[in-house]
């Protein structure tokens, strides 16, 4: 699988410095004249060369267009085509043509060359109906076809996939998702059956939803994905802040897995278990908005995710699909390194939500003694009655001493709001342990104020951590190359 770097950087020396400090993960590089400020022969032949010395094994040459969600210039059409012809030169290896333009000088000299033409076509409004028939009608002519779309909905990303397995006999092809939905596809091309995939270095990326080349390669192993890879994957909207790619692919390195651990955004929970079927995912994450739509979508749950009503791991077994919940036991696991679990102690949590919810039910079977304060009295009493637990009006006072552990489920504090206190009223009195739920940033204003009182204190990457362990000891029992 092919890793190739559109050059995207502002000045044309960060370029060159761009295939230079990111080749060892790059097999590829992507030349942009509209993003070149010198389009003359002596500057492309540098980047040839530079591209040559990193043992670079395709250069593919392009002006993209305004309209193709190329930079605009002040250049006619056939001012374009004629710098695209004239700057084509040996060791480029391929040039993106637009389908529907009409380049006869530039297809002259590319054959003249022995450069391989792209036929592509952007649609940044979904995905093409007729892509499969476009696919076909370019690769029976010769050229390799380039399809770049942003899918907008998980129903568009299962028309994506629909396309690209009747197309998948056609090996010399680019089929890739721009934007959040179609994200999947960078890191994954296998899925799409994509000889290659696109990345950026630097501020600017060259088309919506491109990541870095070290991300492509040190996370997602796009080099070492084939035929064989088995994928797992997260599901949420919004996703790609997910930490869980950054910690479940090095363990599946480190494990020596043919395995790879994806960003999926969905929009509806139901269309995508109809695609982890087609493209035989074995297991994957549950993110917000889905923990509780899931478990209608699943063969069979866990007790705990009946108790709790979340669900945040899903593997396929023999049985089919089960849902289990690591969640609480992965916010019990700093805890145990302590002595708070202990029956009778009194806790405070901070929050009535789902997060909150997965807290109360772990904390009661532990025997503690819990009181729920939230912003909206309602939901800290529905809470609270539905576990057998105590309440107070976020208001009220709440003696400093009385709790022995505090724990803050809610988003108060999280990034881009970190100023955010959720209880700034509340004084420390120094024994407490504070753990909070929240892992950007590491530690808020809250978790700050509670550590400079002298509590222990607890961030919510722990609690990320223990949760990914427990599941990739299940996504590990559910990996099995030789099932599909």
């Amino acid at each position: 699988m092919l890793r190739c770097l559109t050059l995207t950087a502002d000045s044309d020396t960060d370029k060159l410095r761009n295939i230079r400090n990111n080749s060892q993960w790059l097999d590829a590089i992507e030349i942009r004249l509209d993003l070149c400020l010198q389009r003359n022969k002596g500057f492309i032949t540098s980047l040839v060369d530079t591209a040559c010395e990193a043992s670079l094994s395709v250069v593919i040459l392009s002006f993209r267009r305004e309209e193709d969600g190329g930079k605009k210039t002040e250049l006619s059409e056939a001012e374009r085509l004629n710098l695209l012809e004239q700057l084509l030169c040996p060791g480029i290896t391929h040039v993106d043509i637009e389908r529907g333009v009409t380049a006869p000088g530039v297809e002259a000299r590319a054959d003249e060359l022995g450069i391989e033409v792209i036929r592509s076509l952007h649609d940044f409004q979904g995905v093409p109906a007729s892509m499969t028939e476009l696919i076909e009608e370019i690769a029976a002519v010769g050229e390799i076809p380039k399809i770049a779309c942003y899918p907008s909905s998980s129903q568009d990303v299962l028309e994506l996939i629909r396309i690209a397995r009747e197309t998948f006999r056609i090996k010399n092809k680019i089929v890739l998702g721009m934007g959040a939905f179609g994200f999947f596809s960078r890191v994954a091309p296998q899925l799409c059956g994509s000889m290659l995939t696109f990345c950026s270095a630097g501020e600017r990326s060259g088309a919506p939803g491109q990541t870095s080349p070290r991300e492509l390669e040190e996370v997602y192993r796009v080099s070492q994905q084939n035929s064989h890879t088995v994928y797992f994957g997260i599901i949420g909207n919004p996703v790609l802040h997910s930490k869980s790619p950054q910690l479940h692919n090095p363990w599946f390195a480190e494990g020596r897995m043919n395995a790879i651990y994806v960003p999926f955004q969905v929009d509806d929970v139901g269309l995508f278990m109809r695609l982890a079927e087609q493209l035989g995912i074995r297991g994957f994450s549950v993110t917000v908005p889905h923990k509780q739509k899931i478990i209608q979508q699943v063969d069979r749950v866990e007790e705990a995710v009946q108790s709790i009503g979340s669900c945040n791991t899903v593997i396929r077994t023999s049985e089919g699909w089960v849902g289990s919940n690591t969640d609480y036991q992965g916010f019990l696991a700093p805890l145990k390194r302590t002595d708070i679990l202990s029956v009778g102690n009194h806790v405070l949590v901070i929050g009535a939500g789902g997060v909150a919810r997965t807290v109360v039910y772990a904390l009661v079977q532990a025997g503690l003694v819990v009181t729920i304060v939230n912003r909206t009295d309602e939901k800290a009493a529905g809470l609270a009655a539905e576990f057998g637990v105590n309440w107070k009006p976020m208001q009220s006072q709440l003696s400093a001493g009385k709790f022995e552990l505090i724990v803050q489920t809610t988003s108060a504090g999280m990034e881009p709001n970190t100023e955010i206190d959720p209880l700034p009223g509340y004084k420390f009195k120094g024994s407490e342990i504070v753990y909070e739920l929240i892992y950007a940033p590491e530690q808020t204003r809250f978790l700050s104020r509670a550590g400079d009182a002298g509590c222990r204190i607890i961030g919510g990457r722990e609690m990320l951590h223990a949760q990914a362990l427990l599941q990739f000891e299940q996504f590990s029992s559910a990996y099995n190359p030789e099932a599909e």
